[in-house]
């Protein structure tokens, strides 16, 4: 009889296998991770892009714009002017704004005292349509909608012949507009824009 020794033949293709397959495995999964993060912050970056396009259309759309300004009132000695009046729109673009989310502020010089006043209230209760009919406090105006707004500055901020006084509109959510007022006249009537 024979004894015939019989060995075990390695395969080294079946480990090579193996191996391969780990190594793709471990790719697949390194490739989910990475494609999770590229997709998580591409999700950001479009959120933040969205946000910033809404916050540059408040700020340029969501503006007053001052046609003109007009001395409406003088004081009795006709040496200041004791109203003016603005006359103003809502920039082309702009939703529809409450009277009240529209403030302004006019900064002068307090001559005697040396010192900065500031003279300051929202749109609200003021407005008027052309006609010079009241719009009832509460209400909206529209886009391109033209209205006057009379300031009373026989108190805080009384303006005279050779002043400028700087005065910012400000919408809540919104732009600003800066708008310079020089006094060559304080008579009824004189521009002053």
């Amino acid at each position: 009889m024979y004894n015939k020794k019989r060995g075990f033949i390695e395969n080294r293709e079946g480990a090579i296998g193996i191996g391969a397959m780990i190594i793709f495995i471990a790719l697949i999964l390194v490739a989910a991770v990475a494609s999770t993060i590229i997709i998580k912050t591409a999700e950001e970056l479009q959120q933040r892009a969205e946000q910033t396009g809404d916050d540059t259309r408040d700020e340029l759309s969501g503006k007053i714009q001052v046609i003109g300004a007009y001395i409406s009132d003088d004081n009795a000695a006709g040496t200041a002017a004791d109203e003016i009046t603005l006359i103003t729109q809502l920039s082309a673009g702009s939703d529809s704004t409450l009277l009240s989310d529209i403030s302004w502020f006019i900064v002068c010089e307090d001559t005697a005292a040396g010192t900065s006043d500031v003279n300051s209230n929202d749109f609200d209760g003021l407005a008027t349509d052309l006609s010079g009919t009241l719009i009832v406090a509460g209400s909206t105006v529209e886009s391109g909608q033209t209205f006057l707004v009379p300031i009373d500055t026989s108190t805080t901020c009384s303006p005279t012949v050779g002043d400028d006084q700087e005065m910012r509109i400000l919408i809540d959510g919104g732009g600003e507009t800066y708008v310079q007022l020089h006094y060559n006249s304080v008579d009824n009537g004189a521009t002053i824009v």
